[in-house]
């Protein structure tokens, strides 16, 4: 193979190799990070729900005055505890959706002091007023408890699992989900290989494919740093629209902790690519400083013409 169909060739597969390390890059991210022991670990470094707890305390309060129940009668027997474990309990069912494809199924945890305080408030006020505890009474009492795990439900649902599965979104997202480890083995697969076939083409000078790989490596590493920082340091996340603040901060958390883990290994892929076009830069110039005090190396057949130029002086 000349020359010149090395090069072209090199540069080809040097081109393929910036798309497939920059897709390597961001499905490994992806593959690590998307994960619901990431969520959970997210949403309780972020105090999401204590922001829950004081949503549904303010709820409740301004509902007190159409329904007639006293807000303590929820908020008192709705701990943080209680939260925490209904909110993982919907990030659970949220990813088991996600991998085996399906809607939505949560069942909110059952929370007995809730359920004990609005029997006993039901049954003083029907006392005190002589209401008559018919079977129309027993139904507003389990309607309001329903309600109740409703509205928590929902309040935890901080990714909108149950919005999007209701606009058949949730499916859709739940498809590329479940090609995750693929096309992370795809791109990585791909990676490796395109290497190999850099080395395969400039068998002759090995010391190039330090150079063509590396050439790729920074470029894929600017490819995804830059528009990183840029996402990071203007805050993008932050406009966006969305009025619940733990769905916000669920949001706008994960997208940064994605973006700044993409960032990082970006930089470290251009790190590595610099690394690579040194090492050949000083593997090049011990050759080229080899090939000028040589004259064997530097000018193929100089013997010969020495043993003709002593026998000329001869």
């Amino acid at each position: 193979m000349n020359k010149v169909s090395t090069y072209l060739l090199s540069l080809i597969l040097s081109i393929l190799l910036v798309l497939a390390l920059f897709g390597s890059v961001a499905m490994s991210i992806a593959d690590i990070n998307v994960t619901a022991k990431k969520a959970k670990a997210l949403a309780e470094k972020k105090d999401v729900s204590a922001k829950i707890l004081t949503q549904i305390d303010k709820y409740y309060r301004e509902q007190s005055a159409s329904t007639g129940i006293p807000a303590s009668v929820f908020t008192d027997n709705i701990s943080e505890e209680y939260i925490q474990s209904v909110l993982e309990t919907y990030i659970d069912g949220t990813f088991t959706s996600l991998k085996e494809d399906h809607s939505l199924n949560v069942k909110v945890p059952k929370n007995e002091a809730m359920e004990l305080a609005l029997d006993t408030f039901f049954n003083d006020y029907a006392d005190s007023t002589g209401y008559e505890k018919d079977e129309a009474f027993y139904n507003k009492l389990e309607t309001t408890k329903a309600n109740a795990y409703k509205y928590i439900g929902s309040a935890c649902d901080i990714y909108k699992a149950s919005s999007l599965g209701k606009h058949g979104l949730l499916r859709k997202a739940s498809k590329i989900y479940m090609l995750r480890p693929l096309l992370t083995f795809a791109s990585v697969g791909g990676a490796v290989l395109l290497m190999l076939f850099i080395l395969a083409v400039n068998r002759r000078d090995k010391k190039t494919f330090l150079y063509w790989t590396g050439i790729s490596a920074v470029i894929a590493g600017i490819f995804g740093t830059v528009p990183s920082i840029y996402l990071v340091g203007t805050k993008y996340f932050d406009s966006f629209s969305i009025k619940q603040p733990q769905v916000f901060i669920a949001y706008t958390t994960s997208m940064y902790r994605l973006t700044e883990a993409f960032m990082a290994a970006s930089i470290a892929l251009f790190v590595i690519g610099a690394a690579l076009i040194v090492m050949y830069a000083v593997f090049y110039g011990k050759h080229k400083h080899l090939s000028e005090n040589d004259p064997v190396l530097s000018i193929p057949g100089s013997e010969k013409n020495e043993s003709k130029e002593k026998k000329n002086i001869d």
